[in-house]
């Protein structure tokens, strides 16, 4: 009897075993490439920040996000053969939508940083930006970034230009942190400016120069030098897709549709 137990309990070691592998197995043979759920799904989702000319903003006609980032994430999805779903969000919210699954990918004039590439992937760069320095016209007192010691600063929270603001002007004693106001838009941080609660605001240079094409009475004093690159942000799980965007965008770019895209809305 004894040796009758011992012979059943290795055989149910051995089901176990052999289960547990099977289902291993599976697991593996049913996984599906980031470009293929996106397809299963019939659906890319875009996260973007409104408020950020000429990349996104909203159509006062339709009400509708339009700009060069939402016509190369509605080309990405033609590409796929599927629909795009675009969700509007505090830029501060982007990375972590990418990394959490909430969004495929963020298109919202984001640039390629070292600290952002440690816990999402990029694309191949799309655009190149700088920094500026928006003032109201009637200011003379500002036209430099020495000029900016002792200001009130608006910027877009958790962009590239916050970062040289705090890295520049607060960290070094020039500008008192509770100096530099922090807002999810960009479009806000303007209104900021707008409504003289702020001396200047410090933002990409090309949409400084689209905010003072459409605002009456600012102009850009100056443009900082930090040679960024904006890129697609997408999970670092995503390899497929990320070769899938790198691929597109090589082509768009060899055929001529990224200069067209540009010279769309610039």
């Amino acid at each position: 009897m004894r040796d009758n137990r011992m012979v059943w309990r290795a055989f149910g070691i051995i089901v176990v075993v052999a289960l547990v592998a099977t289902a291993f197995t599976g697991c593996i043979g049913v996984r599906q490439s980031s470009v293929d759920a996106i397809k299963a799904r019939g659906t890319l989702i875009v996260g973007t920040s409104g408020g950020f000319p000429p990349f996104e903003v909203i159509n006062e006609t339709t009400q509708q996000l339009e700009g060069l980032d939402i016509d190369l994430a509605t080309r990405i999805a033609q590409e796929l053969g599927v629909d795009v779903e675009i969700r509007d969000m505090d830029f501060t919210a982007l990375v972590g939508a990418v990394k959490t699954g909430m969004i495929d990918m963020a298109i919202a004039g984001m640039s390629i940083t070292e600290d952002r590439s440690m816990s999402v992937s990029f694309s191949d760069p799309y655009f190149t930006a700088d920094q500026a320095i928006v003032v109201k016209e009637s200011r003379t007192d500002i036209n430099s970034p020495d000029d900016l010691a002792g200001k009130r600063i608006s910027v877009n929270q958790g962009t590239t230009g916050d970062f040289w603001v705090d890295e520049n002007l607060v960290l070094t004693g020039l500008v008192a942190a509770g100096d530099v106001h922090k807002f999810g838009y960009a479009s806000d941080a303007l209104l900021d400016l707008v409504a003289d609660r702020v001396d200047a605001l410090v933002i990409d240079s090309p949409v400084a120069a689209a905010y003072v094409a459409a605002t009456t009475g600012m102009k850009v004093v100056y443009t900082i030098v930090t040679s960024e690159f904006y890129g697609i942000c997408m999970n670092q799980n995503s390899v497929e897709l990320v070769a899938f965007v790198n691929e597109l965008l090589a082509e768009m770019e060899d055929l001529g549709e990224m200069q067209t895209l540009v010279d769309k809305w610039f």
